[in-house]
C-alpha cells in the first residue's frame, strides 16, 4: 500500500502478481484478501478504485463505537509509539485531536468508500458481541464467504492490553527513541510489570474516558451514526451497547505518589530486565 500511494508501484502491475500467485495454486483460488492495518489514515482512497478494472473489489469496514475506539487507539499509542505526537500527550491532549482522525466520522468515511467502490460492495459489521455472532473474526469470514470454518484452530492473543498503570508509565518512557531491540527490550518488561500488578485480575476497568465526556463525544457523532445506521440497516441505531453507567468505575491510571513505591513497582524491575537483556547479549557476543 505505502509504495502504491507512493505511485512507486503500479496498480495495475500489483493486480497482475495478486492474479499470478493465485493462479499458481493448484486449488481454484476465487477470493483473495489484500488487508492493510492503516489503510483509514488515507483520506482518499481512490487510486484503489483501479482494482475493479481487474476484480469484483468488495470491502468490508468493520465499526467500533467512537468512544471505545478513542480509548483504544489512545492506549495503543502509548504502548507502540511509532506517532511522536500522539505517543506521550494526555488523554485530554489527545481526545482535542481526534479531529486528526478523520475516519472515525464513519458516515462520512464510507460515503466515501461508496464513491470510490460502490454501495453495493461496501459491507459493514459492528465490533460488538450482540451484532458479531461468533465473534470478529467468524463475522470477517462469513463477510466474504468464508463459512466452513470448523477445522480452523483458534488465533493467538498477540496484543494483550496493559494494566492502565503501566500504560501511564509507558507513556513517560521515550520508548520511540530506543532502537527496535532496545523497544521490545522494554515493552516485554512493561508487560511483565503489568502481569505484576494485575495480580490475575482480568476484571479492571477498561474505561478511560469520564462520564460526562463520553456522552458529549458521542454526541458529536450521533448524526452521522445514525445516517449510516438508517442506509445500511433501515434503523436509527449503529451501535446497541449502552454508554457506561454515570457511576461506572474508570481505570485508575495514577502512578505511586510515594518514590519508593514506584522505584519499587516500576522503575527496578524495568532496569533488572535490563541487565538481563544486556548479558544475553554478552553472553551471545562472546559465544562468537
Amino acid at each position: 500500500m505505502n509504495q502504491i500511494f507512493a505511485e512507486k508501484r503500479e496498480l495495475q502491475d500489483t493486480a497482475k502478481i495478486i492474479t499470478t500467485r493465485a493462479d499458481a495454486h493448484t486449488e481454484d483460488i476465487h477470493t483473495v484478501v489484500l488487508s492493510d492495518e492503516d489503510i483509514c489514515l488515507r483520506k482518499d482512497l481512490s487510486l484503489l478504485g483501479q482494482f475493479r478494472d481487474t476484480f469484483d473489489v468488495k470491502v468490508v469496514f468493520t465499526l467500533r463505537r467512537q468512544d471505545i475506539w478513542l480509548e483504544s487507539w489512545f492506549l495503543q499509542n502509548v504502548k507502540w509509539q511509532w506517532n511522536e505526537k500522539l505517543s506521550h500527550c494526555s488523554l485530554d491532549e489527545f481526545l482535542a485531536m481526534r479531529e486528526d482522525f478523520h475516519w472515525i466520522h464513519y458516515d462520512r468515511y464510507v460515503r466515501h468508500l461508496e464513491q470510490v467502490f460502490g454501495k453495493e460492495n461496501i459491507i459493514l459489521n459492528i465490533h460488538e458481541k450482540q451484532q458479531m455472532q461468533g465473534g470478529p473474526i467468524e463475522t470477517f469470514c462469513n463477510s466474504i464467504g468464508l463459512t466452513n470454518t470448523k477445522s480452523f484452530a483458534a488465533p493467538a492473543h498477540m496484543n494483550e492490553s496493559f494494566s492502565p498503570k503501566i500504560s501511564e508509565f509507558m507513556r513517560c518512557l521515550p520508548l520511540d527513541e530506543a532502537s527496535a531491540h532496545y523497544r521490545n527490550t522494554l515493552t516485554s518488561a512493561c508487560a511483565g510489570i503489568s502481569h505484576t500488578l494485575d495480580g490475575g485480575n482480568k476484571k479492571q476497568s477498561e474505561r478511560i474516558i469520564a462520564h460526562a465526556d463520553r456522552i458529549a463525544l458521542m454526541q458529536k457523532y450521533q448524526d452521522g451514526n445514525r445516517a449510516l445506521a438508517q442506509r445500511y440497516f433501515d434503523r436509527d441505531q449503529l451501535f446497541f451497547d449502552p454508554l457506561p453507567d454515570a457511576d461506572a468505575p474508570l481505570a485508575d491510571m495514577t502512578l505511586p505518589t510515594n518514590s519508593y513505591q514506584l522505584m519499587e513497582q516500576f522503575v527496578a524491575p524495568l532496569l533488572r530486565a535490563i541487565i538481563l537483556d544486556r548479558a544475553e547479549l554478552s553472553k551471545d557476543s562472546s559465544a562468537l
